[in-house]
């Protein structure tokens, strides 16, 4: 087995990847709604963007890297914003549905 048969674990898997990307999406629609200007709603998604990684329990490091790792593969980056779309678009019609 040489040393390009071994799994990477350099960066975020796929499924992971797809978690971590939902919640900060969200949380930045919910924030950018907020009544604050821009400065302070930067502010708060950084925060709400710490809290996402410590849940997940990456840092904020190896989420940047694994980022950079999917964008220069772009086919996988491809299947990660396929599911988070497909999800976000569900999540959408689910709050449309509350009002």
């Amino acid at each position: 087995m040489s040393c390009h048969d071994k799994p990477r674990e350099d960066h975020i898997n796929k499924k992971l990847m797809v978690q971590i990307l939902l919640d900060l999406h969200i949380s930045e629609e919910i924030i950018s709604e907020l009544p604050y200007e821009k400065d302070t709603l930067k502010t708060l998604f950084a925060i709400k963007e710490q809290e996402i990684f410590k849940k997940y329990k990456v840092t904020e490091e190896l989420y940047r890297s694994s980022y950079s790792h999917y964008f220069f593969n772009p086919g996988e980056l491809d299947d990660i914003y396929r599911v988070v779309i497909d999800s976000l678009s569900l999540y959408q019609q689910t709050k449309q549905k509350q009002y």
